[in-house]
């Protein structure tokens, strides 16, 4: 469970660095809102929280919008903050409160009034593993000494009611990929049985899957919906999805390569098309800098950046060395 929970954290966290117009569509339809993509910036920023007792406490993706034309936007920030969960986990409401406060605690500023004002970010969680007693939101009752009562609540996406169509349709692009993970229970399941007829049937439609989605990532691409980084960065997590569920339920030892040259195939024809300078094995300079960084940011050593990325170790460091030192 905890290996599952690490790769999934940095995968998604990894399809999250995404471009700005991809990450506001996202925001958009994850948080019902309406910004133009053209009038606002966003950025990623801190998720982790130093608590009274010296331990961290770290959150998964916090957001920040500003509008671009309103020089005291930043005075009213819109925050914003996505929690992945691959299984339920009834102290999931107790957390987000205290991600919602410390990050408010952040944004604590004065009113007119004198009155100081804790800003909660815009809370969303996701849960990727179907289970039937997680409901649409999370509820905490807060009572206070006085007996008032004030309820907490955070709503809920239950990523396996989601085709990629949806997402799609929905414009949540960086989590296209992640239809692939759906089949780890099924997987799980045959694993555990022994059954290695089902086993092999999962992997056929594991390697058609990842297909499937790799060419509706360079449709997206092809349309203008998202960035040459966006559409590396699908085809990477594609990849690195597929290599975790080899790895620990299929072991096919060809699945790794067809995938691998499958979208390579979708990748490199439009390097040459679009004038991109170098193709998904040696990536942009420009983006493997912006990636490396974000991933550095967000707590992964260099071996994991570099195991994830395909990006050579000693490139990793160099960045790493030329940027942070």
């Amino acid at each position: 469970m905890k290996q599952e929970k690490v790769k999934l954290d940095e995968i998604l966290k990894f399809l999250f660095n995404s471009s700005e117009k991809v990450l506001v569509k996202l925001l958009n339809s994850m948080f019902d809102e309406n910004f133009n993509e053209d009038e606002v910036s966003i950025t990623i920023t801190n998720s982790e929280f130093v608590e009274d007792t010296l331990e961290i406490l770290r959150g998964d993706m916090f957001f920040k919008i500003f509008d671009k034309s309103n020089k005291d936007f930043e005075k009213h920030k819109m925050n914003y903050h996505l929690e992945f969960q691959t299984k339920n986990d009834n102290t999931m409401i107790i957390r987000m409160f205290e991600y919602g406060f410390r990050k408010g605690k952040e944004n604590a500023d004065y009113g007119g009034d004198n009155i100081k004002r804790l800003y909660f970010p815009k809370q969303k969680v996701i849960f990727f593993e179907e289970n039937k007693n997680i409901e649409d939101s999370l509820k905490l009752m807060i009572v206070f000494g006085d007996e008032k009562e004030f309820l907490y609540e955070v709503d809920v996406m239950k990523y396996w009611e989601y085709n990629d169509k949806d997402l799609i349709e929905k414009k949540m692009y960086p989590l296209i990929p992640l239809q692939l993970f759906n089949l780890r229970k099924k997987l799980n399941y045959a694993k555990k049985k022994n059954d290695i007829n089902k086993i092999k049937e999962l992997s056929i439609v594991a390697r058609n899957l990842a297909e499937k989605l790799a060419i509706e990532s360079k449709e997206l691409f092809d349309q203008d919906e998202i960035l040459g980084e966006d559409f590396h960065s699908m085809l990477l997590a594609i990849q690195n999805l597929i290599e975790y569920l080899n790895r620990n339920y299929i072991d096919d030892e060809n699945l790794e390569k067809e995938v691998n040259i499958m979208t390579k195939s979708l990748y490199d024809p439009e390097v040459e098309k679009k004038g991109i300078e170098k193709g998904i094995e040696k990536g942009i300079e420009k983006n493997q800098v912006e990636i490396v960084l974000n991933m550095l940011g967000e707590g992964l050593d260099e071996a994991t950046i570099s195991r994830f990325t395909k990006i050579d170790i000693e490139r990793v460091r160099e960045i790493i060395k030329k940027h942070l030192n």
